[in-house]
């Protein structure tokens, strides 16, 4: 059936139906999408089953097995086995070597085999027609091994297991391909070790004693030291342009500078020995500010008691953003392009918007400015004073930018508190963290919400969105009250909550790369 086996699952159906008595070629075949010709062999091979082995019919693994093909009689062929066999009748030995009788075959033939197609037939040849007499590998075993043997049998040692089957089998008569088989070696080793017993006995089994290497250690050694030398000098200074080591670098250099030379993987080698590995550089968000940790307590003690009648704002401005065809995600097609953004265009405008996020409410405060200047801060001062009338205290917090820590502005704050109307108190963030204002994460919001795939005509359009953005914003969080940082309105990016290991201000968002 080997040559036209299917796989088990059809062959079973097929043996299934023949038992049951239902089996029609035709049907079977367009059910199963095979031929006819292989339906109607499987039932030749199931009858024939049935009549020479009616007891393993029903034994869906069983099949019988079929005698070897008989070569084709051609006249090349017949003249091959009528010269082999003189051949073989003339040998004087046990022992045949296969070149040697192709050299005595092709001086007797005109249209001779090569050698490979004459090795496959004289072999085949053999098994077919030539019955040999088995010779024992190993005559004897001595009396005083055959303990020895058996507790190697009964080793957890593959090894001593190997050699005592081996030697007890070919003492009984196997031949090499038995031994071969049932061992799981080579025909090299098997006959190392019948010689090496009949030789030494169990002796030459015997491991060697290793000798241990005193120079190599002392050579990697060596070899890891100036390894060690050259990764702690920079590659500018043996004359590469390049800013950090790779292994084929220190390999050029390596070679360039010591002997003996070494190659690409063993310079990788030693590296991973000597604990060294590619590490990637992480951006780390830092404050220089020395007063960092007293103005991160002091903005959180401010929220954890911040009291009805008092608001804390979040404060920074939007831009300046040029008005011209923007980039960003788009919802397309697979088989559709992405958008082409020109890279030199005519810009229209300019926004910059002033914005207060109040906290508790999480209501936005903003209007458009010139520049970004001491004045717009004193504006928006006086903005959310007439915003917030009933309030008792404003805080605000903003960074460290020059405008919001100006002379002017500190002396316009100074002059209102003393009024004693609704009280102004800073809260200033460190230096340098522009990622802890949480009102960054609103930027980022709207900036994809407005800003990304926008083609504005004018100023003002892009005014008017942004408007309706932040109204909409407004409206949805008076309907439905948070504190911002818990659950923002949706779209925006980041999650709007001040903590000093938060990020607020992602970049990629505001660039339209989200």
């Amino acid at each position: 059936m080997y040559r036209f086996q299917l796989d088990i699952e059809k062959a079973n159906i097929l043996r299934r139906r023949f038992i049951d008595g239902d089996y029609h070629s035709w049907a079977l075949a367009k059910e199963l999408n095979i031929s006819t010709t292989t339906t109607w062999r499987y039932q030749r091979e199931f009858e024939k089953i049935r009549a020479e082995y009616p007891e393993r019919l029903k034994d869906f693994g069983f099949y019988p097995k079929e005698s070897p093909r008989p070569h084709w009689q051609t006249p090349k062929y017949t003249e091959f086995v009528l010269i082999v066999t003189a051949l073989a009748a003339e040998e004087k030995t046990s022992k045949m070597n296969t070149v040697a009788m192709w050299e005595k075959y092709r001086l007797r033939s005109d249209n001779a085999y090569t050698l490979p197609t004459f090795k496959r037939e004289f072999i085949q040849w053999l098994r077919t027609s030539v019955k040999f007499d088995p010779v024992k590998l190993l005559d004897r075993i001595e009396p005083k091994d055959m303990s020895t043997l058996k507790h190697w049998r009964q080793s957890n040692d593959k090894r001593l297991w190997q050699i005592s089957k081996a030697l007890t089998m070919a003492q009984q008569g196997a031949s090499r391909m038995e031994i071969i088989d049932k061992v799981e070696t080579v025909y090299h080793t098997l006959t190392s070790w019948i010689a090496g017993y009949k030789k030494s006995g169990l002796k030459a089994f015997d491991k060697p004693k290793c000798i241990p290497n005193k120079i190599g250690p002392v050579l990697v050694k060596a070899r890891k030291e100036k390894l060690f030398r050259l990764i702690h000098e920079t590659p500018k200074a043996h004359g590469l342009n390049r800013t950090s080591w790779s292994a084929r670098a220190l390999t050029l250099v390596y070679n360039r500078l010591y002997q003996p030379t070494l190659n690409y993987g063993q310079i990788r080698y030693c590296l991973v020995q000597m604990g060294y590995k590619y590490r990637k550089s992480k951006e780390m968000l830092s404050s220089p500010d020395p007063k960092f940790r007293e103005k991160i307590k002091k903005i959180q003690n401010i929220l954890q008691k911040l009291k009805p009648d008092e608001k804390f704002f979040s404060i920074d401005e939007y831009g300046p953003v040029s008005i011209k065809i923007k980039g960003g995600r788009t919802l397309k097609l697979k088989t559709e392009s992405p958008d082409v953004v020109p890279e030199k265009q005519k810009v229209k405008g300019m926004v910059i918007c002033t914005t207060a996020l109040e906290l508790s409410t999480n209501q936005v405060t903003h209007f458009y400015s010139p520049k970004k200047n001491t004045f717009e801060m004193t504006r928006l001062i006086d903005v959310l004073i007439n915003q917030y009338p009933d309030q008792k205290t404003l805080y605000l917090c903003w960074d460290a930018a020059s405008w919001h820590n100006s002379k002017i502005l500190m002396t316009h704050i100074n002059d209102h508190n003393k009024l004693k109307q609704v009280q102004i108190r800073l809260a200033p963030l460190p230096a340098s963290t522009q990622f802890l204002n949480v009102v960054e994460s609103v930027f980022a919001g709207l900036a994809k919400a407005v800003i990304h795939n926008s083609d504005y005509t004018c100023v003002d359009e892009c005014k008017q969105a942004i408007d309706l953005h932040f109204s909409a914003r407004n409206a949805y969080f008076k309907e439905h009250p948070k504190r911002a940082g818990k659950k923002i309105w949706g779209k925006e990016i980041v999650k709007a909550k001040f903590s000093e290991d938060h990020h607020c201000l992602n970049r990629p968002a505001m660039k339209g790369n989200k």
